[in-house]
């Protein structure tokens, strides 16, 4: 995908089916002509999606495949996910699940593939650089496209928080660090400092609350707390590179 700034969250407030498809199919046309990409479903509300719904996410996934986008469904309970692989549509459809099993620990020894270690430039202007640069450096890891361009993404908007809330990232740093089974990404800033428990929901009037839950969204692991080795905020992200019964 060319645009990183093209992608739009849909959040149906109930079931996708012959009721709702018309709405929902109006809307992701309507996106897709103004532009956007990536557009990804929030099913967090929706507790069953009916042939017609299906029907309706396959056909826009196809049209955004064919603009060299992408559609997700995000946050799909086990009845919807199960409903989606009973269909086959689960590697047509990209499917992220609202419960996922915690990421492993590292195994013990496990020693990183490679790491790298980028100084951010100051100017937000700058943030589609190091979006870039994240895909340009896990390109050779065990990843879809779709996966490669999510991480990126979420490391993008933990550097925007950075851009945001620590003086345009002065002094801040991103880490990626590959593993055999995930990879790693750090970012560091020197802001005011800034905390947020795994299962707390972020205020999502805030800015960064937004910004938290679309990670959330994107990658198998975010951890947001307050440096120990200086003033500032540490952001975690962990993307799986198989699944956890295989690492």
């Amino acid at each position: 995908m060319n645009e990183w700034n093209d992608i739009a969250v849909i959040s149906p407030a109930r079931d996708i089916d012959i009721s709702t498809v018309a709405t929902l199919r109006e809307q992701i046309d309507t996106l897709v002509e103004q532009g956007v990409r990536r557009v990804m479903v929030n099913c967090l509300n929706v507790g069953f999606i009916d042939s017609s719904g299906l029907a309706c996410l396959l056909s826009r996934a196809r049209r955004l495949h064919a603009k060299g986008g992408l559609l997700s469904l995000v946050n799909t309970s086990p009845g919807v996910t199960r409903s989606i692989q009973i269909a086959r549509l689960i590697d047509a459809l990209h499917v992220t699940a609202a419960v996922r099993p915690p990421v492993p620990l590292l195994k013990p020894g496990a020693m990183p593939l490679w790491s790298k270690s980028v100084s951010v430039r100051e100017g937000v202007e700058n943030l589609g650089y190091y979006r870039h640069r994240v895909v340009d450096m896990i390109s050779a890891l065990p990843m879809s496209a779709s996966d490669r361009f999510d991480t990126a993404l979420a490391a993008g908007e933990a550097l925007s928080n950075a851009y945001d809330h620590a003086d345009g990232a002065a002094g801040c740093t991103m880490m990626v660090i590959a593993y055999p089974d995930r990879v790693v990404i750090e970012v560091r800033d020197r802001g005011r400092g800034y905390q947020i428990a795994a299962d707390e929901e972020p205020d999502e009037t805030e800015e960064r609350g937004r910004g938290i839950r679309l990670m959330r969204m994107l990658v198998d692991s975010v951890e947001v707390m307050r440096r120990r080795d200086a003033r500032g905020t540490l952001v975690r992200l962990i993307k799986l590179l198989a699944p956890a019964e295989e690492a």
